[in-house]
């Protein structure tokens, strides 16, 4: 695997769970044959065939000095990534999140495929409504890649999709101790080489943003890392996470930004996302006086230097918190969006791979259980505040196994530092947003939810007609 890649597995402990979750909505009415739990089972079993990394498991060894490798699981066992929960008769949708949260806070098994699906079943058993709570590692997909690999398990009509025999074919082979030992010492004597070709490129960063600022008009530059202000969230994580979700009309968002003369439908989720974290941190005395930082992650697939299953940067975004007025929030935003792209797409999408390949294991793993273990978090300052993630989604209704999929709601990772993190996906007509926070940090996401379907509301309404 990439040293990207490996980096989210070096990078886990109990506490930082490197893994992208998401609530799935299905509208099983649409299943012609009647919706079972087993026939659902067994179709997604059928399916995962044509998906090679739900194939896969890692293999590693001891004595091995490079990244660990991905290797076909011959005994694979839907019945381990596929269980069923069954809420009863009088199951809410509150009930439901803090059991997505009680299976969020849990890690994936390392023995296995690195995945799995919870079908959670509420209401009366002749007309259930089902929702699918997936987790799948981060060192198996990025969102992007988590959206195409949607689209090889679902159909744009109730109809089951054929299987890719060619993807059906593909696999990595069986484990071999040696091919690993020896792939790992192969690379290892490359690094050295690898690392005098990119530092000349890392230290040159500093002029090249300065210079895509200057391009870009001058206007306000992308925050730089440890410049965030500190908040009740941004501490160290506990392995406890709660979720929450909300939803955006993706007609009402686009609205607000031809009111307010411009800007992109990211510069509308940065400002209500900001401005409900905003009035949350103030609900409890804790509004910080400077802007708060997100990181923002950005795609990088259509670099063709990039391999494996994370192609991914990302850029530093203010948030403008420190002004109250929604319209003036989303101007300065939006004033600031074009210098800030202009800087991060100064840096060679590449980069953050080349270097992950360089990356020692195990200084990557023992230092980041010694960073969490002297909650360093708590003593540095703020690398940033949240991370706010937003993936284009299908745009028209599709179904999984027959059953319409009305909502999905994203969950990213928490990292060390920051305990909240929002993900949208736009999704036919309308963006699912989902709130995920350490639970002892956040106890209560779904007050930071309202207040994003809330803040959409303000700003429209201040942008006028």
């Amino acid at each position: 695997m990439t040293g990207l890649d490996a980096s989210f597995l070096y990078l886990e402990t109990d506490e930082q769970m490197m893994v992208i979750n998401g609530v799935v909505h299905l509208d099983v009415s649409t299943i012609e044959e009647g919706y079972s739990f087993e026939r659902l089972r067994n179709g997604l079993a059928r399916r995962v065939k044509a998906i090679p990394p739900f194939r896969r498991k890692i293999h590693d060894s001891r004595l091995n000095i490079g990244h660990p490798a991905w290797v076909e699981d011959f005994d694979f066992d839907i019945a381990h990534h596929v269980q069923r929960i069954d809420l009863g008769p009088g199951g809410t949708e509150e009930e439901l999140l803090a059991m997505c949260g009680h299976l969020a806070s849990k890690p994936l098994d390392r023995a296995h495929p690195l995945w799995q699906v919870w079908i959670i079943e509420r209401g009366e058993p002749d007309a259930p409504e089902v929702t699918a709570f997936c987790r799948v590692h981060h060192a198996i997909i990025d969102g992007m890649l988590g959206a195409e690999l949607l689209s090889t398990l679902a159909e744009t009509d109730a109809s089951t999709p054929d299987q890719d025999p060619a993807l059906v074919r593909t696999h990595v082979g069986r484990a071999s101790t040696l091919q690993l030992i020896a792939g790992g010492a192969w690379d290892l004597l490359g690094r050295p080489l690898a690392f005098f070709r990119l530092l000349p490129e890392t230290l040159s960063i500093p002029k090249e943003m300065k210079r895509a600022k200057e391009q870009a008009g001058g206007g306000e530059s992308m925050p730089a890392p440890f410049t965030a202000p500190r908040t009740l969230f941004n501490r160290t994580l506990t392995p406890h996470r709660a979720v929450a979700t909300a939803t955006l009309d993706l007609a009402r968002v686009k609205e607000a930004r031809r009111r307010l003369g411009g800007g992109t439908i990211n510069d509308v989720l940065l400002t209500v996302v900001g401005g409900a974290v905003r009035d949350y941190l103030a609900g409890h005395g804790d509004t910080p006086a400077s802007s708060m930082v997100a990181i923002v992650p950005m795609s990088t697939r259509a670099d063709l230097t990039t391999r494996g299953a994370n192609q991914v940067s990302a850029m530093f975004a203010a948030l403008a918190t420190d002004v109250a007025d929604p319209v003036a929030r989303y101007r300065r935003i939006a004033a600031a969006s074009e210098t800030t792209k202009k800087q991060a797409g100064s840096i060679r999408p590449a980069l953050l791979e080349n270097w992950g390949r360089l990356s020692p294991r195990w200084l990557l793993d023992l230092g980041m259980r010694a960073y969490e273990s002297l909650r360093l978090a708590d003593r540095h300052p703020v690398i940033y505040n949240m991370i706010i993630s937003n993936v284009p989604g299908p745009r028209n209704p599709i179904y999984f196994l027959g059953a319409r999929i009305t909502h999905m709601h994203p969950f990213g990772p928490l990292l060390h530092g920051a305990g909240i993190s929002v993900t949208s996906l736009s999704f036919d007509d309308h963006l699912d947003l989902g709130v995920i926070t350490c639970e002892h940090l956040v106890p209560d996401p779904d007050v930071v939810a309202r207040g994003i379907e809330a803040a959409l509301d303000d700003l429209l309404e201040c942008a006028g007609t």
